[in-house]
């Protein structure tokens, strides 16, 4: 298996202080003051959270189900990044006319774009859009659904919104756990609000967590606009929002250049083990009728054919992996039914920190 890990990987444990030079990078101030300048000229109420301190951000962590000091900080305000709720849609075939009145592409072929399918219905949630957002809280072939993206981990989970007989509408807590995206459940005047964590797929502080709430992962894909378009004709997409859009492409470049990079922004604990994939090398996690297996789409990539399929078995349905370059991207089909087919995407080193147990199918 391919690895280009070093001990410089070794840094990013809670129990070494290098990561504190990681923080201090340019590229995290650059994030970070982008994203705070976009927070102070957005009207409303002042947001909670002074990007730092955990405990300014008001959630009751008294029943905390994962290690209290590996919460912190990620230098953003509580809803810094406002989640989208029901935002508006177009059809695919309406997005060549937008790129057409924009100085600048919407989307093209390449993008990246979350495709979900629920009872038939077909949707695209552009990464761009998740960079700015991280949640979409939508409503997809009459079910609800959180559409989640985290930047940091180029992780990708899409989750059922009704939980325990209620809708949950989720935001961007501002805080992480293991360097990935903490959500939460809004609530009037924020009383009884959780942390729900995108990786572990379940609430890891507050009354959530007591009731051990976990969260259904429904079936996503991350891939191009153009191959996502030419499987789902009749989808539909994220309408784009024009007085965001500047902000959009300029996010786009900068995660490019964190994605390119080998360093962490933030520590993870475990840390990957240097004799394994590289700590950025892309993964999926496949589930079916609870068998999981994690996949390294590098490893994907080598085994699949001309067509650029390949295909393996997990407990007892037959898979089909759909490699494409350009962007890098892979689609899992399940021969059998999609029904019960789960997949989240993540970069090896967000995966391994949540879930330190699984490792990679040879």
């Amino acid at each position: 298996m391919p690895s280009s890990a070093s001990n410089q990987t070794r840094l990013f444990t809670f129990r070494s202080a290098g990561w504190v030079l990681l923080l201090s990078g340019l590229f995290t101030a650059a994030i970070v003051v982008w994203a705070l300048a976009g927070a102070l000229l957005r009207p409303g109420p002042p947001l909670v959270g002074d990007g730092r301190n955990v405990d300014t951000y008001g959630f009751d962590l008294t029943t905390c189900l994962v290690a209290r000091d590996q919460i912190v900080a990620g230098g953003l305000r509580k809803d810094a990044l406002r989640a989208l709720v029901d935002p508006p849609t177009i059809l695919g075939d309406e997005v060549t006319g937008i790129n057409a009145k924009l100085y600048g592409k919407y989307l093209v072929s390449a993008d990246r774009v979350i495709g979900v399918t629920v009872n038939g219905e077909s949707r695209a949630y552009p990464i761009q859009i998740l960079n700015v957002h991280e949640i979409v809280n939508d409503t997809l072939g009459g079910v609800p659904i959180a559409v989640t993206y985290n930047p940091l981990c180029d992780s990708v989970v899409v989750f059922e919104r009704h939980v325990a007989g209620e809708t949950l509408q989720f935001g961007v807590s501002g805080l992480l756990y293991n360097s990935n995206l903490l959500m939460f459940d809004r609530r009037p005047d924020a009383q009884g609000e959780s942390l729900w964590s995108q990786l572990l797929c379940k609430a890891i502080a507050g009354p959530a967590a007591e009731s051990d709430r976990r969260l259904r992962v429904l079936h996503a894909s991350l891939v191009s606009w153009a191959d996502w378009l030419s499987r789902h004709p009749q989808t539909t997409v994220l309408d784009l929002d024009v007085t965001r859009f500047k902000r959009y492409q300029e996010t786009r470049s900068r995660y490019n250049d964190y994605l390119r990079s080998s360093k962490l922004m933030f520590p993870v604990d475990p840390p990957p083990p240097v004799d394994g994939p590289a700590p950025k090398d892309r993964v999926l996690a496949v589930e079916v009728d609870g068998v999981r297996q994690v996949y390294i789409v590098a490893e994907v990539a080598e085994g699949a054919d001309a067509s650029g399929t390949w295909t393996t078995t997990l407990g007892n349905s037959t898979l089909h992996f759909h490699y494409r370059d350009d962007p890098e991207t892979v689609v899992v089909t399940s021969q059998d039914s999609d029904a019960a087919l789960q997949v989240i995407y993540a970069l090896w080193f967000a995966w391994h920190a949540m879930w330190p147990q699984d490792v990679p199918a040879q």
